[in-house]
């Protein structure tokens, strides 16, 4: 027990290599979950308004609200998917229920001699994204877990990954990871498993590296598990000038909570290899707040049509990390297995921009009978940066992210008809990759509908969201990458009360 203890009491400060670009469209992009209608229309509410999940793609809506009300909103996410590595199919699903929304307005009516008819106070709170998720993939590869070592050893003097006299194993996993960094780390997993060792076994000034890995291809078979949410609150005033125009400004709050549980098995190695067998666990918490202001404007340009323009400032995270390891193989050091889930690695808090947004709105509203609203957002993630700026390893990812990623376009569209008290809704939405050299695109179809009663409304929705990504487990370049389909199902219920 004693050692057990230790390594939680060492853990120090790490700066590099948990962070990766892909964090920035991860924690950055958002999907139009909220309030059930906004849901079921795709969230192209960018010229409507009058929906609290709409806050936060146009603060102007919150004076089209005609009286005060509040709502909360349930919804069940159930996520599948499926992998493809090297021509093996693999399928995964997790399912949640939880509550999704709660939003309040308070609607006041102006002097009749004002051209300010109404002013509107909102506050709403839901999640930008959800990230309860199960991975398995399995099949062949060239690449072999060694390699993800040997990357990271080459260039570390053996001297540097060597335990010292009297220190426990633990501890110089972590003293390693906060004084040397996070390469000369993962060099010491590899050599203590047992998976590498120095070209000269007898000179710690040596940085070269062989495996102890013999194969052509071996068999891999990885586990991920994600879970977390990205929830927003949003705070927002607005107004209307006479009977065409309003305005509104809104200031939003982020809260970031994500972990990620990945574990590698792998063998299928040659007979004759000294490795026979490699067992790899990582896990990575992630924790952070962000803030970003809104500006939009809604005309009611005639009876028919409405437009509506929005403008998101960047958004400012401040995040913290925090990581442990995990490995075993058949020519590990006995003490390896005190290196697990007590052993953290804490990282110092760092920031990240994510890009501004703009969004242009347009619907044509037939009386109440019906509408069709569509929004077209751009967001351009090549200008998201990790911070501070005069970091190396930030440096470098800002590089990457410069040449890799690009600007998203969203198209939202979403549809409208109403019967006496029932309502029928129906949206589509379409989203191209950040990355630039992914083409494939994200795709949401939805539907439902709503009922409303004297004092209230009841709304349904369901929506289907697909994406196709290709996910590599391991950082660094010449990993095992597998394709991966993601599937998910929401189902959706909101309450409103007028008051």
């Amino acid at each position: 027990m004693k050692k057990v203890l230790l390594g939680v009491f060492l853990a120090t400060g790490l700066l590099t290599y948990a962070q990766q670009i892909q964090d920035l469209p991860l924690f950055g992009l958002e999907q139009r979950t909220g309030t059930a209608r906004f849901q079921a229309m795709a969230g192209a509410f960018g010229a409507l308004g009058g929906d609290f999940s709409a806050l936060a793609i146009n603060p102007a809506g919150a004076a089209v609200f005609k009286h005060s009300q509040m709502g909360f909103g349930l919804s069940h996410f159930q996520t599948e998917n499926n992998t493809q590595l090297n021509a093996t199919n693999t399928q995964a699903n997790k399912g949640h229920l939880g509550f999704n929304q709660a939003g309040i307005v308070f609607v006041y009516d102006n002097s009749k001699n004002s051209p300010w008819k109404k002013i509107s106070l909102a506050l709403n709170s839901d999640n930008s994204n959800q990230y309860k998720s199960r991975v398995n993939a399995k099949g062949n590869t060239s690449n072999g877990l060694d390699q993800y070592f040997l990357h990271y050893a080459n260039g570390t003097p053996f001297g540097d990954i060597l335990k010292l006299d009297g220190e426990l194993l633990e501890e110089a996993y972590l003293n390693i990871g906060s004084q040397i960094g996070y390469a000369a780390q993962q060099a010491f997993l590899g050599y203590y498993s047992g998976v590498l060792d120095p070209a000269e076994l007898d000179n710690n000034s040596i940085s070269s590296y062989v495996s102890n890995a013999l194969y052509q291809q071996v068999r891999q078979n990885h586990h991920i598990q994600t879970k977390g949410r990205n929830s927003k609150f949003v705070a927002t005033t607005a107004a209307q000038y006479k009977d065409f125009l309003f305005l509104g400004a809104g200031l939003e709050f982020q809260n970031l909570v994500f972990e990620k549980q990945g574990r590698i098995n792998e063998d299928g190695y040659s007979a004759n290899s000294p490795i026979q067998y490699i067992d790899f666990d990582n896990f990575i918490r992630t924790d952070g707040n962000g803030v970003a202001l809104s500006l939009g404007a809604i005309a009611r340009v005639s009876q028919f049509l409405r437009l509506g323009v929005s403008y998101k400032t960047p958004t400012w995270y401040t995040l913290s990390e925090k990581t442990h390891q995990q490995i075993g193989s058949n020519l590990e050091d006995v003490d390896i297995e005190f290196i697990d889930q007590n052993q953290i690695n804490l990282f110092e808090d760092y920031r990240i921009t994510i890009p501004s947004k703009i969004t242009l709105s347009g619907a044509l509203v037939v009386g109440k009978r019906g509408l069709i609203s569509v929004d077209y957002s751009q967001q351009d993630f090549s200008t998201a940066r990790f911070r501070p700026l005069n970091d190396p390893y930030f440096s470098n990812l800002n590089s990457a992210a410069n040449n890799d990623l690009g600007t998203v376009n969203s198209l939202n569209i979403g549809g409208e008809f109403n019967l006496s008290r029932w309502s029928f809704r129906v949206g589509y939405s379409a989203q191209n990759s950040p990355f630039v050299n992914n083409t494939v695109n994200t795709i949401n179809t939805s539907s439902g509908l709503g009922w409303v009663f004297n004092g209230g409304r009841i709304d349904f929705a369901y929506s289907q969201w697909e994406q196709s990504q290709s996910v590599s487990p391991l950082n660094f370049p010449e990993g095992t990458a597998f394709q991966m389909e993601t599937r998910r199902n929401i189902a959706s219920m909101t309450y409103t009360l007028f008051f």
